[in-house]
């Protein structure tokens, strides 16, 4: 006899990718080709909104593994030092996930500035380590403009992603 009720398996279609692909799409947004190179210099972060949101909101549908190979994949997208997206990623996502229901209990604004304290540090170690990589000092001002933007890009693409996560739900 086949059983016809309904089964209590859990769920492994699109609903549990969509995090990683928002953030593949907001990579693929940051590394385009632009006609101005005023945006190539100061695109802002955009995977590290995305990584920094989905650890907050859906840790368990962003492994640690899924970050890597995307940072990976922004390295060389990129042309950055092989590593460098990896670990920088990894280590906003394990911040964020030992800070644990701390987090996820505040409003928008204490994350948005727990996040504009992390993409602060987050920059400057970028630029920190790709300047000794390259063993020049690049321009301080392009990792400012960077920072500022991401900054101020932090609304907009949480309310985007925000749409996708009541799509998960």
């Amino acid at each position: 006899m086949i059983n016809m009720s309904p089964t209590t398996e859990k769920s492994y279609g699109l609903k549990v990718v969509l995090p990683s692909l928002s953030i593949l799409v907001l990579m693929i947004i940051m590394v385009l080709p632009y006609k101005s190179s005023l945006i190539s210099d100061i695109m802002p972060f955009l995977t590290l909104i995305g990584v920094y949101y989905w650890s907050v909101f859906k840790p368990r549908m962003l492994p640690v593994v899924v970050v890597f190979i995307l940072g990976v994949l922004q390295d060389i997208l990129l042309g950055s030092p092989i590593g460098l997206m990896p670990l920088l990623l990894i280590v906003v996502q394990q911040f964020v996930f030992f800070q644990g229901r701390q987090f996820l209990e505040r409003d928008f604004i204490f994350n948005w500035v727990v996040f504009v304290m992390l993409v602060m540090g987050y920059g400057l170690l970028y630029w920190a380590i790709t300047s000794l990589y390259y063993k020049t000092l690049l321009a301080y001002l392009d990792i400012l403009g960077q920072i500022f933007l991401t900054i101020a890009f932090y609304p907009i693409i949480t309310w985007i992603l925000g749409l996708i996560r009541k799509v998960i739900k």
